[in-house]
């Protein structure tokens, strides 16, 4: 069956087509029209304007109000009479011509048509509503005139939960009825684009055949009139067919609503509940628990009975009740907490007067053999009796705590609820009045507020304005997250982060095994000021905790190690702490993605991480098993992701050169051909020994170098000084390198020289330990490699020599040549090496007769100056 809509839009604006598959109703249009633009002050929107991020922008209306045909003018719904939607009709009836009704001043009046199954197109061209033929041929032909457009087929909808997402108003359907003819987003030109979307619908059914309920809904009558039914939806499902999912962060329950949560454990002898709900009416049955189902014996409940709350519990020998001395205030939250402890009671609702209570007899413990319910009951006439109310609770729940544990409404496994009725989602319609731009997606942050949700480099109220992300800035509901370490810390993991924290509370890092609340995790996490390291490898968590607090605005930095069920945890100056993990299993897999600085829903984390808030403050570097993590470029993506206040953003560094954060300071890193602090001095002098600082380097791709690197031969002299007694003097590698990748390395450890490589089955170290190198002075080097064997000499001594074990003997390598040092120093060289070179190099020379012109050769170079 086809059903046609018809608006005038404007003068330049277009129709719009809408198709239904339904059984025979009479429904009440809303729908949406897309123009081109953007919100703006003057945008013609009467009630909310959203952006979509298409070149075009949509109309909608607030609530008890209709979008008119004409796409942005709001109709009450009190005022929109039936004759109102029959008028198109009745022109057609008393001989109005098409060209009249689209012209017509009144088109805001529009028919609403039944809708048949399997009808023919014979019958949908002239269709019978209420006594009155509707021509639809002659409309299609008008919508072909004023599109431009070829002539229309249509297409059913699809029985399926897509296709009938028609309950909620000015939300999208999955699935876009469209001409035959037209692609999904087409625009029809040159006037403003009409968008197909579908509309909100409001169907009304008479009996259950008429009503196919998915999900395992059932259909029932509906409370308010014993005339029509409706679709009793399952916990995690709504919708007029339960065809939508509903995640119910924040529950909202209404006649015959419920959610059975476990069974109360270590809550037999006392208890203490808090609970934040916001009521819309003056009685309902809010939460019990107790031995029976009819709740005789023992029992916990509390209700709201002529607005007053009642705390009853029971241990077996009479009852003690509790009663608020102040009323809910309705349509507003409420904060209630309960303390019991054996007989007694304690119960304070928002800043009301304590009230205590007591309950009868000897015994002082309860039973709880039922699910805790809340909002309601599978069958409340059971319990009335001993609850005193005899209806379920109507209104919002944001938060129920009992006995410390925090509860999360989602189905189980990822939450704690076992099942539940008609339950909705309390903040369903905060993000109509949020308009998030570039990208940025609208989110409940409670049942009444929505906030923007920015990406990587924009911030803002409305994400409105674009930034360079330089030291990330984290406020309470940001985060950074990269792939998963998966299985690359299976034995062992080395984490080093620097952080301002501006807050005591907050996860600083995060990666985990699944998203129920179970598995391997490693998280690093500010507890009340103290700093936790907390690994749990399948058997239990080892919980690490620092020593002391952390003050809040300044700068730390933690390294945390594990090694199989061993942990360490150093925090600034503070002691080294200590701890291992539960259980036999040695190994940690992490496949989720990893956070820092947060995670995209606390509720996903494993309950043993105690990851209760995000981190507020900010986060300069990250380094993974000597592997600095690029904060920003491997980001997978990022949530209100600000910039810290810091040196750096301020970017200092002249003529190119990086900032790099060192705490509160800073360093810059020049490029060559300028010098100074902050790269402000151009070196124009000719530099045939240049100096290196430790974070310095020469980098040369040229092939004439690294062909006399390769291969099966080496020889390379040189000269140098060096002012530290550790430092990579030379290395050449692969751009990835593992544990067996090939590569060649001359430095510093300890004052001595040592000369290494790997070709493929094994790595040499031949160390010159005859002549200590770190005084400062010039010393030459000869370094050799003929196949497997290599040899050292310094300052023409004895020769040092060895052997790399196995068979290969070509050195294979695609990352250059480094001299004084190189970028991420600690990764690309297996954490052989920490730093570069304090000194200077001079007369590099390879295959006896190549001499490296230093700085003309190189392909770029960082921090270089002339020696001393």
């Amino acid at each position: 069956m086809a059903l046609l809509i018809f608006g005038k839009l404007t003068a330049c604006h277009l129709l719009l087509v809408l198709l239904l598959h339904r059984p025979p109703v009479l429904i009440a249009k809303n729908f949406e029209a897309a123009f081109q633009g953007e919100c703006r002050e003057d945008s013609p929107c009467q009630h909310l304007c959203f952006d979509l991020h298409d070149g075009t922008f949509e109309c909608a209306c607030k609530d008890g109000f209709t979008l008119s045909v004409n796409g942005y003018s709001c109709i009450e719904n009190s005022k929109l009479r039936d004759r109102d939607w029959r008028n198109a009709s009745l022109w057609m009836e008393n001989g109005t011509s098409s060209e009249e009704f689209f012209n017509s001043e009144d088109i805001d009046s529009m028919p609403s048509f039944h809708t048949l199954d399997d009808e023919s197109p014979e019958s949908r061209a002239y269709h019978q509503n209420d006594g009155v033929e509707i021509n639809f041929e002659t409309l299609d032909k008008e919508f072909k005139r004023r599109t431009h457009h070829r002539p229309i087929s249509y297409e059913h909808l699809h029985e399926n939960s897509a296709s009938r997402s028609l309950n909620s108003f000015n939300v999208h359907s999955q699935e876009h009825v469209v001409p035959k003819t037209v692609s999904h987003g087409d625009v029809f030109q040159p006037m403003n684009t009409i968008a197909v979307s579908t509309p909100s619908v409001h169907q009304v059914f008479h009996t259950c055949s008429e009503l196919q309920c998915e999900h395992g809904g059932n259909c029932v009558l509906e409370e308010t009139s014993k005339h029509t039914v409706r679709c009793k939806c399952p916990l995690g499902y709504g919708g007029t067919f339960c065809e939508q999912v509903v995640e119910a962060k924040y529950p909202r329950f209404r006649e015959d609503s419920y959610i059975a949560l476990p069974i109360l454990r270590d809550a037999h002898k006392s208890m203490q509940v808090t609970l934040e709900f916001r009521p819309e009416a003056n009685d309902g049955l809010i939460l019990y628990s107790g031995e029976k189902l009819d709740l005789r014996g023992d029992f916990i409940s509390i209700t709201l009975n002529k607005g007053f709350i009642e705390f009853r519990f029971d241990c077996g020998m009479g009852e003690g009740v509790l009663i608020s001395d102040q009323p809910v205030v309705l349509r507003s939250w409420n904060t209630l907490t309960i303390y019991r402890d054996r007989w007694d009671a304690w119960m304070q609702l928002n800043s009301g007067t304590q009230v205590q209570g007591r309950s009868k007899g000897l015994f002082s413990r309860i039973t709880f053999r039922l699910n805790l319910y809340i909002g309601g009951s599978p069958n409340i006439s059971s319990v009335s009796d001993r609850t005193q109310v005899q209806s379920s609770f109507k209104g919002c729940l944001r938060h129920l705590a009992i006995n410390r544990h925090v509860y999360d409404f989602r189905p189980s496994p990822r939450g704690d609820a076992l099942e539940g009725t008609d339950i909705d989602e309390c903040s369903a319609d905060v993000c109509s009045k949020v308009t998030c731009l570039n990208g940025g997606q609208c989110v409940a942050a409670s049942p009444d507020y929505g906030v923007c949700l920015c990406p990587l480099g924009f911030i803002g109220d409305k994400c409105e304005a674009a930034m360079e992300l330089i030291v990330p800035l984290f406020n309470g509901s940001s985060y950074l997250q990269y792939p998963g370490l998966s299985n690359t810390v299976l034995s062992f993991i080395e984490l080093q982060i620097v952080f301002k924290p501006y807050r005591p509370n907050g996860v600083l890092f995060y990666n985990g095994y699944k998203m129920d609340g179970t598995g391997d995790f490693i998280t690093l996490n500010l507890v009340n000021g103290y700093l936790e390291f907390r690994f749990d490898l399948g058997t239990g968590a080892a919980v690490i905790r620092s020593e002391e607090p952390l003050a809040v605005g300044v700068w730390h930095s933690v390294f945390i190690s594990r090694t199989g069920r061993d942990g360490i945890l150093e925090v600034d100056d503070q002691p080294r702490v200590e701890g291992i993990s539960p259980g036999a299993f040695t190994q940690l897999s992490l496949p989720l993605n990893m956070y820092i600085g947060g995670v995209h829903d606390a509720r996903d984390v494993a309950r043993k991480a105690s990851i209760t808030e995000s981190f507020t403050g900010c986060i300069q570097k990250v380094v993974i098993n000597g592997k600095p993590l690029k904060l920003v470029d491997d980001a997978l993506a990022g949530i209100n992701v600000a910039n810290c206040l810091h040196s750096c953003v301020e970017e200092p560094c002249k003529n190119g050169g990086h900032c790099e954060p060192k705490m509160a300071y800073y360093s810059c890193h020049c490029h060559l051909g300028y010098a100074g602090s902050n790269c402000e001095k151009e070196v124009t002098e000719m530099i045939a020994e240049p100096m290196f600082t430790g974070a310095s380097y020469l980098h040369y791709l040229d092939e004439n170098i690294v062909k006399r690197i390769r291969g099966n031969k080496l020889d390379i002299k040189l000269k140098f000084r060096s002012f530290g007694p550790s430092g990579l003097l030379l290395w050449s590698g692969k751009k990835d390198m593992s544990a067996s990748s090939d590569y060649l390395s001359l430095g510093l450890k300890e004052g001595y020289l040592h000369f290494q490589y790997n070709l493929g089955s094994g790595e040499i170290i031949i160390v010159y330990n005859t002549t200590r190198v770190d005084d400062g002075k010039w010393h030459t080097v000869r370094a050799t490699r003929i196949e497997q064997e290599g040899s050292l000499v310094v300052d023409n001594g004895v020769v040092a020599k060895g052997t790399s074990p196995g068979i290969l003997n070509q050195l294979n390598v695609n990352n250059g040549l480094y001299l004084g040092g190189m970028e991420s120093i600690a990764s690309l060289s297996m954490n052989k090496y920490h730093s570069g070179l304090v000194g200077c190099l001079a007369n590099v020379t390879l295959s006896t007769n190549y001499h490296i012109r230093l700085i003309t050769h190189a392909t770029t170079g960082i921090n270089i100056q002339a020696c001393l």
